[in-house]
């Protein structure tokens, strides 16, 4: 099985002049493999560089999530983060966070307030 970089699998959901080299080789050489960071990587562009909003980027994630194309590297944890980021928390948040659940590694310190309030998560000190 091949792997993707967020390059790539961007080019894939946003369209532009990659999209068509980019939808080839997913569908030729599937399933492809896409780890959690790259997975990270790409809602984090799609949000900075195109300005997909919350909706668009929950669809986005569930179109790599659903797909026989694409096999992602521990899809409980990116999942569950999905679902975490849909209800409101930043999606690199939610991904370190069940990746730590998943560990079995809770409670997570940090001192990001709005995560302190998440379930398994904390600030120190608060």
């Amino acid at each position: 099985m091949r792997s993707v970089d967020a390059s790539l699998l961007v080019a894939a959901l946003a369209g532009g002049p990659g999209a068509p080299a980019a939808e080839a080789f997913i569908r030729g050489e599937g399933p492809v493999w896409i780890s959690l960071v790259v997975l990270a990587e790409t809602v984090r562009v799609l949000e900075g560089g195109y300005g997909c909003t919350r909706e668009q980027l929950g669809a986005a994630l569930d179109r790599i999530l659903d797909n026989r194309d694409l096999v992602v590297e521990d899809p409980a944890v990116a999942l569950a983060a999905a679902e975490r980021f849909k209800a409101g928390v930043d999606f690199e948040d939610a991904l370190a966070l069940e990746a730590a659940r998943r560990a079995g590694h809770l409670p997570m310190a940090t001192l990001r307030g709005s995560l302190g309030d998440v379930a398994g998560a904390f600030v120190p000190g608060a």
